[in-house]
């Protein structure tokens, strides 16, 4: 079985960009939430013209950015656009046991996205631990979606103008289990006092996904159509209208 799964979060930035530096502060917490689950901090890369001098410098320290990934972010001139930035970090492989994620903060139309990609990680084969990723990436970012899936599994989704329920989708409402009995585990994000629920995270299988499990497939497709059934899962264009 192969763990391979992207996570795709939509948020809004406001009407400015942040900092360079409040910008990778934010990638920064999400390497420190990884630390728990095994992956050291030092081993993140900030993105170079070529993969042999990205890994001369580490991107984080245990406070924050470092002033050499800082310095880089500084220097690319696409970095210099007041409407739209990318910043990101990979662990400096390509094959099994790759990741790699990004942030890209958008003031215009279209929401900004956090993206994160991963290449047979053991730790990833248990969906807690899944889970426990996608409540970081909420709490940091308040999206109006979340979608965790294999590639190839939007296009087997039910609708195709609406988000894909894959192996787990967040969306920023209270749910109960009692409205979608298709899922494994209906899941409140809360936020970091505990106090106040930020959304729902749908689970459809607590195995790894897989795109090739007709099961695993049925399962997702009906999770959506339940959503849609109840008004529970807006279009795309929805989503930018109301969030």
């Amino acid at each position: 079985m192969n763990y391979i799964f992207d996570i795709d979060a939509n948020f809004r930035t406001g009407s400015s960009l942040p900092s360079i530096e409040e910008h990778y502060s934010s990638i920064w917490k999400i390497a420190k939430f990884l630390e728990k689950l095994g992956f050291q901090l030092a081993n993140w890369f900030p993105p170079a013209d070529t993969a042999e001098n990205s890994l001369l410098n580490a991107a984080f320290t245990e406070t924050g950015p470092s002033a050499a990934a800082l310095a880089m972010a500084k220097a690319d001139k696409e970095n210099q656009a007041t409407d739209l930035r990318t910043l990101g970090v990979w662990n400096g492989t390509e094959k099994d046991g790759a990741m790699a994620y990004t942030a890209t903060y958008n003031t215009g139309h279209f929401p900004s996205s956090l993206n994160f990609s991963s290449k047979n990680i053991q730790q990833f084969s248990d969906f807690r631990n899944v889970v426990k990723l996608v409540e970081a990436i909420v709490r940091i970012w308040k999206p109006m979606v979340v979608q965790i899936a294999p590639g190839g599994y939007l296009v087997q989704s039910v609708f195709p103008d609406r988000p894909g329920a894959g192996w787990m989708l967040y969306l920023p409402f209270n749910i109960k289990s009692q409205q979608v009995p298709e899922a494994a585990q209906v899941i409140e994000v809360m936020d970091d006092t505990g106090k106040k629920q930020l959304g729902t995270l749908l689970v459809s299988v607590e195995e790894t996904f897989d795109v090739q499990n007709d099961a695993h497939i049925k399962k997702a497709n009906a999770i959506e159509t339940r959503l849609v059934d109840q008004d529970l899962l807006p279009t795309n264009s929805q989503f930018l209208e109301r969030f």
